[in-house]
């Protein structure tokens, strides 16, 4: 089954990927990384020129290496605050996309009046983006943490807020990590198996943090689930302001899709 939350170890072994430049490939000017001006300069894999695959929103190459071809936009609405849109960070693969849509919408249900705070996924052709050493080639979503004023109540963050262990807000604005609903997050994360969820990344005082209450509040299956998912990556910044999100390659593009980092 893609997308099992129990395997951690991804690491599929893909062809070759080339692309050939078009009206919706990016060009050479867009400050891309020399393999990916590489993969630009050839040709895809004749499959993946022919429909299906030519109407298809492809993800290609690396997470931080790489680019998409006809991605989605995700949007402001009730449910959610998209911070990125203006800047047109906005963009994924539906798979992604999709999911973070019914997130959105299932935590609203879940705690009226609760409003998704959503980060950069990728510029619309993808490839680096400013900020990131990721967020590549439509797979990565950067979530903002629920959160609760200095008097316990739930409140809606239009910016991402650095919380430490103790669950108290860095910059001395007051507010607290909301345990609950960030946990119900994770929780929805774990129970959706349509994108492929493969990587959700926090800091390690917040993801002890969230482990401890879901040894309150969660069945061992999912905390057992969670243990695997939640992990601060290597080699970078503290993820104490939000939750990274990847999804796993789609199982028709391991051909041109690659599940991990490009070793630098």
């Amino acid at each position: 089954m893609r997308g099992a939350i129990f395997i951690t170890l991804l690491g599929f072994a893909c062809g070759a990927v080339t692309l050939t430049a078009s009206a919706e490939t990016p060009s050479a000017s867009a400050e891309l990384t020399p393999s990916a001006i590489a993969l630009y300069s050839r040709e895809l894999p004749p499959k993946f020129k022919k429909a299906p695959y030519s109407i298809m929103s492809l993800t290609v190459g690396h997470p931080n290496d790489g680019f998409q071809l006809r991605p989605i936009a995700l949007k402001t609405n009730r449910y959610r605050w998209v911070k990125s849109a203006p800047r047109g960070n906005n963009w994924g693969h539906p798979a992604l996309v999709k999911m973070l849509k019914r997130n959105a919408r299932d935590m609203a249900r879940a705690v009226p009046g609760s409003k998704m705070l959503v980060g950069d996924l990728s510029s619309k052709k993808g490839g680096p983006l400013s900020g990131h050493h990721s967020h590549q080639s439509g797979r990565d979503a950067d979530i903002g943490f629920y959160a609760r004023n200095a008097k316990g109540k739930p409140v809606t963050l239009k910016r991402f807020v650095a919380f430490d262990g103790e669950g108290k807000a860095k910059d001395g604005s007051g507010f607290e990590f909301d345990d609950r609903r960030n946990w119900l997050l994770v929780q929805a994360w774990l129970k959706d198996h349509r994108a492929g969820l493969s990587h959700i990344f926090v800091s390690r005082p917040l993801r002890k943090r969230l482990l401890a209450y879901a040894q309150k509040h969660a069945s061992k299956d999912h905390v057992r689930a969670a243990t695997i998912l939640l992990k601060q990556p290597k080699r970078a910044e503290d993820h104490d302001d939000h939750f990274h999100v990847r999804i796993s390659c789609p199982e028709k593009q391991k051909e041109i899709c690659r599940e991990e980092p490009r070793r630098r």
